[in-house]
């Protein structure tokens, strides 16, 4: 990664405060450029200017931008009226990385001129909160940024900040600055220019962010996608032999909310004499906050719920409407879909009962949890046969070998 030549990477934010599939609403972007142990960034900017020019690069050309049916149902224009048309805020439909990375790239194609970057790296307000926390405040146009509790939203500082500028940059006020971008290279300049007594705590959180789906890559270099991969930094929905679960929400209109909302989900699995397995996954949603008008609205929350491929629904109970059984060919799975709207100081429950189409071995079941890129650490209790077998804080993907 630029040690033999120079390379660039897109970093994309996420705002994972603003929860989608593959970590949070995508507000802005920068390049940053790794040459021979030389970092630099250029050219930031929100992703509404970015989704601009390919607006006005389609006027005049035909571009395959179809929405997805969810986006469609769920995420209308701000007249009311369903999209038309995809654009690349939008994009990270896919709960699989590289699938949505491939989709982004596909739309900012559509610009000309090729990929101007040999990958993206996607970043939420996590990682910008944990290296300021380490280098100390940061000014940016006028602006504190600092890891110190901000009482207008009982959250960091630049956490606030950060949503604050979302707002603006939604709006498509003029005046909007690309605050990312220099944010980012007035952290990156702390960090390089601070002394070594600090690089520990830098390599620490780094790698921590990474585990836990805070920083993610999609790399254009096969063997370093390949190597990230190994490291699970690559934000794929993985292959498994045996039970899988992965929950994963997309905040669709519903404000900041994701800053407040918590999730707490029960895993019952009941294994029957013959090895074949059912299973109920419970979620509770609760936002224990007032009202906010642009940081604490209603959660709309499109939920989809992926289990093995050709398991089959029993029942549900919670959705607003009715819960669909689809397949996904590409990721290898079958999901379930729901919708919900929870409000500030409120709780909604979720559950659903299917059977699985993994079969137990003897007295064992292997079970993997993938943890949704940008989700806080939901807490999670599996049970097996009415016995509790593990309860824990979501913090990565978590695999199992359950003994019953």
């Amino acid at each position: 990664m630029g040690q033999t030549s120079p390379k660039t990477y897109l970093i994309l934010f996420q705002n994972d405060k603003e929860i989608r599939p593959t970590g949070g609403f995508i507000t802005a972007y920068t390049f940053l450029t790794l040459d021979k142990g030389h970092i630099s960034t250029s050219v930031s900017d929100d992703i509404y200017r970015l989704d601009e020019r390919l607006l006005a690069t389609c006027e005049s050309k035909i571009c395959p931008l179809t929405p997805p049916a969810p986006i469609v149902k769920y995420l209308p224009e701000v007249t009311g009226k369903p999209r038309s048309a995809w654009s690349m805020r939008d994009s990270n439909i896919s709960p699989d990385l590289p699938t949505a990375a491939s989709e982004f790239e596909r739309m900012y194609s559509l610009l000309g001129g090729g990929l101007p970057f040999d990958g993206i790296i996607t970043i939420d307000t996590q990682v910008v909160e944990e290296l300021i926390a380490i280098t100390g405040p940061v000014e940016v146009y006028g602006t504190n940024y600092s890891a110190e509790k901000d009482p207008r939203c009982n959250c960091p500082n630049v956490v606030y900040e950060l949503e604050h500028y979302a707002e603006v940059a939604a709006k498509g006020e003029q005046d909007r600055k690309a605050v990312l971008g220099t944010l980012m290279q007035q952290v990156l300049g702390r960090a390089l220019g601070s002394g070594v007594d600090k690089v520990p705590d830098f390599l620490t959180s780094g790698v921590r962010l990474a585990n836990d789906k805070h920083i993610m890559f999609f790399m254009h270099n096969l063997r370093t996608q390949a190597a990230m991969s190994k490291l699970n930094w690559t934000g794929q929905i993985q292959a498994f032999e045996g039970d899988y679960l992965h929950i994963n929400d997309a905040n669709f209109a519903g404000g900041k909310s994701n800053l407040y909302v918590e999730e707490k989900v029960v895993y019952e699995i009941k294994v029957d004499s013959s090895g074949n397995v059912s299973n109920k996954v419970t979620i509770e949603y609760k936002n224990p906050q007032p009202f906010n008008t642009w940081l604490n609205g209603i959660l709309r929350d499109y939920v989809r719920v992926y289990v093995p491929k050709g398991s089959k629904l029993v029942s549900s109970k919670g959705s607003d409407d009715p819960v669909n059984t689809l397949e996904d060919e590409k990721l290898g799975k079958t999901y379930f879909d729901a919708f919900i709207q929870v409000r500030p100081q409120n709780s909604r429950t979720l559950s659903f009962e299917y059977t699985s189409s993994v079969k137990a071995q003897g007295k064992s079941l292997p079970l993997l949890i993938q943890k949704q890129p940008g989700a806080k650490d939901h807490h999670y209790i599996v049970k097996v046969n009415g016995s509790t077998k593990a309860e824990f804080d979501l913090t990565s993907d978590k695999e199992f070998n359950l003994n019953f």
